[in-house]
């Protein structure tokens, strides 16, 4: 059954032998197997008072002497339902006053209806108040129960709307790549075209050659010199050269068409699937592996590109050649041609026996070479733990195990391949020899001429290369059909988020979220949260707690749309999330995750990846609210600073303040925190706080936290437990309540060894550093806030940051820079000298070297401060601005090539010889891309083996023939 129905006859009349048959049956759903296993149908049959669980028809069984009711439970006495999942099975299970007791077990093949079930009966235990309550019209209740099955082979499937990869068969994957091809079919055509034209042109040569041997240069020929032969030799010579140039000709310009449409064909595919993987659902990454999925974009897509030549230069090629070249065998001597056949059983025989002994043995050998992979790939990224345990030898003899494994299957295959080729080439010369024993007697006996003879000789050599091609047909084919089967599936996933046809505008958004009845599993039989509802003002902070696996972090994917709700609904503003365009809901939405992911690149490309438009005072007004502004101005390029894989160059906290920052400038109305502080130091932890302070004002925050001082300026806390919410008040309120989040307060004091609870969420004030100015300060902290009134949550105020946190620009009106008696940098306001021995730091070398430069220095404890930001360098007096150039060229010590006389590769190193700003200089840098790094967008900086830097400022202003050279070996 797959939705609620009667139960049969005989479980009928069983309930009415229990006095029941007088009520009516609200549910009756079946299931197939007993409690000890036996595979068997009961019915759960729920009446108005008790709830029954029946055998289903036996064969040979009676209404009147069947006795099939096996348990009976008073509906009063019911508390509560739930599954539970086993192994191969599940169970469903009542809550009675005595504990949980098991109703009835199931296979894992009804374990999703079963789901259902539970869900249902807990809504009609709610709503009964002690009977259950009659199911109500439900549309979710009315849909089927059991998961979708294909319609030919029942294979389960995840959605209906999904293919089934058992039916897409061959003659189906055919059909979508011919599909695919469309758009190419005139190429295709001509293409075709030309294949036959280059078979033609090849089939002439022999013919020519036949009639220059019998009529020209045989016995009859005549004496050397006579001109009517002589002008008969240069025209058939020039023939066969006209034959051989339309035959280059022909694969010239088949080749250039068939790699335009290949590549054209791949490229469209390639684009396909990932516009596909960036619209699937973060479900679909849950379920597969990365890997796998590159190798389909990458690999796979490949094969499509190599069907055209395949086709036209190989497929459609050999069977034209085949038919043209077996048509001039006959023509020529049919007698002979019936002997060149003699081998071609042979060849089917052979590559019979290879099809079906050897070729399965290819997947020993690719499953080999994956495990291999596997091995290496293991050992290489668990390094550190390699390391640390001292198990180097024991991983090596794993990965030589392996690597001997596939030795010997790559030693077979090639062997066995050898010995194939090699017996085929054995069978194709027979059939040589074949023909020139019997093609030679026949010359003899005058039966044929010597022309014939050559001219068949050649036509048999033709003959037997596309059919020792076409017996490795299968080979490609089999490797084709399984790479396009792997793009159709990926193309044909469906998308499990869909886009809304019609989405609802969110034009004002003010930030209120509200959760429904939320219900939710990454395994729909085993819900992470259950019939969660809560509400969040406009600009209010709500932190939520609880034990790891309570269902946090699953909040966090379903507000921003990464998965669906599975029953219940999520609103922003009182609209569905499933109703808003997914692009406006997460333009409107931050998040800052708890493991803080950066691209490959630059600081400055990292802030602004949300915002790629946006200014450079609104980036480093965003880094310096977010605390990131100092550490990035310590770095060697300060914003363009390129970053390694996942953020490589940066701690931790500097990774996570980056995060923040890159979050901040986006600017959105609601900020979701996930762990931001979970795994960093307590410094880290407190600069990360002060950002989060000014990323949190004025807007909607959910913060998730296990570090309760993170929630230390939450309006509201909610704690929750195995996936329900069991708590929700102010601090105050919960410590009052005594219950789970005092204990885990009472838990971190302890571990934390402060007595106080009210010191780990508010004592974080201390001294900050900070520099006098005449306009403020440069402030480094921030004191805790206090929690917002009604008032403030009522009229949020818009994102902005606090004066102390901005950029102090400094004035060129009001400051001044001079060098003092030793030449140290000074900077001044009126008769003022505010720091003497400030240094400036380019934020930006590359692409503004005289702009937006940061004036620091050292206060008393030792630590590096910002004086403040000048915007230009032209904008400062040109005594002042001469001071400030000593200063950096003091600092930035980078020798500009402007030509380069020589390059030369040696031994893993390039040396250089160029022409410098300095004069003329030699050096050596290590040929690979970390000492050769991007400097802005056309710029490469050159780090030799002494350290020294060397900038080619813009490669495209070198003369062609150096920036070619250069290119040539620094191409990355």
């Amino acid at each position: 059954m797959t939705n609620a129905a009667l139960v049969p006859t005989t479980a009928s009349a069983s309930l009415g032998s229990e006095k029941q048959n007088h009520q009516p049956i609200l549910l009756a759903i079946d299931t197939d197997i007993h409690l000890d296993g036996t595979p068997t149908q009961l019915w759960l049959s729920v009446t108005p008072d008790k709830l029954s669980l029946l055998e289903g028809s036996q064969p040979g069984a009676t209404a009147a002497n069947s006795q099939t009711v096996l348990r009976t439970i008073e509906w009063s006495k019911i508390q509560k339902f739930r599954t539970t999942s086993g192994t191969g099975s599940g169970l469903l299970q009542a809550k009675l006053e005595s504990g949980w007791i098991d109703v009835l077990r199931f296979s894992n093949r009804l374990a999703g209806r079963f789901h259902k079930v539970s869900r249902r009966l807990e809504v009609m235990l709610e709503q009964g108040n002690g009977a259950p309550a009659p199911i109500e019209a439900d549309p979710e209740w009315g849909a089927e129960l059991d998961p979708p099955r294909c319609t030919s082979c029942q294979l389960r499937l995840a959605t209906a709307h999904e293919s089934c990869p058992r039916c897409l068969q061959k003659g189906q994957i055919l059909r979508r790549v011919t599909e695919l091809m469309r758009p190419h079919m005139r190429g295709a055509a001509f293409l075709s075209l030309l294949t036959i034209v280059g078979v033609a042109a090849e089939l002439i040569p022999p013919k020519l050659q036949q009639y220059m041997v019998d009529h020209i240069l045989g016995q009859d020929a005549p004496v050397a010199g006579e001109t009517s032969f002589t002008t008969a030799l240069l025209i058939v010579v020039l023939a066969l050269a006209a034959s051989r140039v339309i035959l280059s000709a022909v694969g010239w310009v088949k080749g250039r068409v068939a790699t335009v449409i290949g590549t054209g064909l791949t490229s469209t595919l390639r684009e396909q699937m990932v516009r596909k993987l960036q619209n699937l659902a973060v479900v679909y990454y849950d379920r597969h592996q990365v890997g796998s999925t590159l190798s389909r974009v990458a690999h796979d897509s490949e094969v499509l590109h190599g069907m055209m030549h395949q086709i036209t230069g190989g497929f459609l090629l050999q069977t034209v050649q085949l038919f043209g070249v077996g048509a001039m065998l006959v023509w020529i001597n049919p007698k002979l041609a019936l002997f060149t056949l003699i081998p071609v059983p042979l060849v089917f025989l052979g590559s019979w026996i290879f099809w079906q002994k050897v070729y399965p043995r290819y997947y020993r050998l690719w499953d080999a070479s994956s495990k291999q992979m596997s091995v290496l790939n293991g050992m290489l990224n668990g390094i550190r733990v390699v390391k640390a345990f001292a198990q180097e030898d024991r991983e090596f003899q794993r990965f030589q195990t392996a690597s001997d494994h596939l030795r010997k299957w790559r030693l077979w295959v090639d062997q066995t391949n050898a010995s194939y080729s090699a017996a085929m080439q054995l069978v194709f010369s027979l059939g040589g020899l074949i023909v020139w024993y019997v093609g030679g007697r026949d010359v003899i006996g005058r039966d044929m001429t010597l022309g014939q003879l050559i001219a068949f000789l050649a036509y048999l050599a033709m003959f037997y290369a596309p059919l020792s091609a076409l017996s490795n047909f299968t080979t490609w084919l089999t490797s084709f059909l399984s790479g396009s089967k792997r793009v159709l599936e990926l193309l044909d996933m469906p998308l499990t988020i869909a886009e809304p046809s019609a989405p609802v505008a969110w034009d004002n958004p003010q930030g209120a979220i509200r959760f429904d009845k939320v219900s939710f599993g990454y395994d729909r039989n085993q819900p992470v949260l259950k019939d969660i509802s809560f509400e969040v003002k406009p600009g209010e902070m709500v932190g939520i707690v609880g034990r790891s696996g309570s269902g946090k972090t699953t909040m966090v994917n379903l507000l921003g749309r990464f998965y669906d709700v599975q029953e219940g609904a999520i609103e922003v503003d009182g609209i569905d999330l499933r109703n808003l365009s997914m692009q406006q809901l997460r333009q409107r939405i931050g998040i800052v995750f708890q493991e803080s992911f950066l691209f490959r690149g630059t600081i400055w490309k990292n802030l602004s990846y949300g915002r790629p438009a946006t200014t450079i005072e609104e980036g480093l007004e965003s880094a310096r609210a977010a605390g990131a502004h100092d550490f990035i101005c310590r770095t060697q390029l300060a914003y363009e600073t390129l970053l390694g894989e996942h953020g490589a160059g940066l701690s931790g906290g500097e990774k996570q303040r980056l995060s923040i920052a890159r979050t901040l400038l986006y600017a959105p109305q609601i900020l979701i925190l996930d762990e931001a502080t979970s795994n960093i130091d307590a410094e880290s932890e407190r600069s990360i706080q002060e950002a989060l302070e000014a990323l949190i004002r004025g807007r909607t925050t959910v913060a998730i936290a296990h570090r309760l001082s993170t929630l230390r300026n939450a309006d509201r806390i909610l704690v929750f437990d195995r996936g329900e919410m069991i708590e929700q008040g102010s601090h105050a309120e919960l410590l009052a309540a005594d219950g789970v989040y005092a204990r885990l307060v009472r838990i971190q004091t302890q571990v934390s060894k402060d007595p106080n609870v009210d010191k780990l969420l508010a004592n974080t004030d201390s001294k900050t550093d900070e520099v006098d100015l005449p306009e403020g300060k440069v402030e480094t902290g921030m004191a805790a806030q206090p929690p917002r009134s009604e008032a403030e949550l009522a009229n949020p105020a818009s994102p902005s940051l606090e004066p102390k946190q901005r950029l102090v620009w400094l004035d060129p009106q009001a400051y001044r820079f001079e060098l003092g008696e030793y030449e140290e940098l000074q900077l001044w306001c009126g008769d003022d000298c505010l720091g003497s021995g400030v240094f400036v730091v380019r934020t930006f070398p590359a692409s503004f070297p005289e702009m937006y430069l940061s004036v620091r220095g050292w206060n008393s404890s030792g630590d590096e401060v910002e004086y403040g930001m000048l915007r230009d360098l032209d904008q400062l007096s040109p005594e002042s601005a001469k001071a400030v150039l000593n200063c950096l060229e003091r600092r930035y010590l980078l020798r500009e090539i402007r030509r380069i006389n020589d390059i030369n590769l040696r031994a893993g190193y390039l040396d250089f010889d160029v022409e410098t700003d300095a004069g003329k200089e030699k050096f050596a840098v290590r040929w690979t891309q970390s000492q050769a790094i991007d400097f802005g967008e056309d710029g490469k900086l050159l780090i030799d083996t002494e350290e020294n830097r060397y900038l080619v400022r813009n490669l495209h202003k070198l003369p062609k023939p150096q920036a070619e050279k250069f290119m040539q070996y620094v191409y990355w």
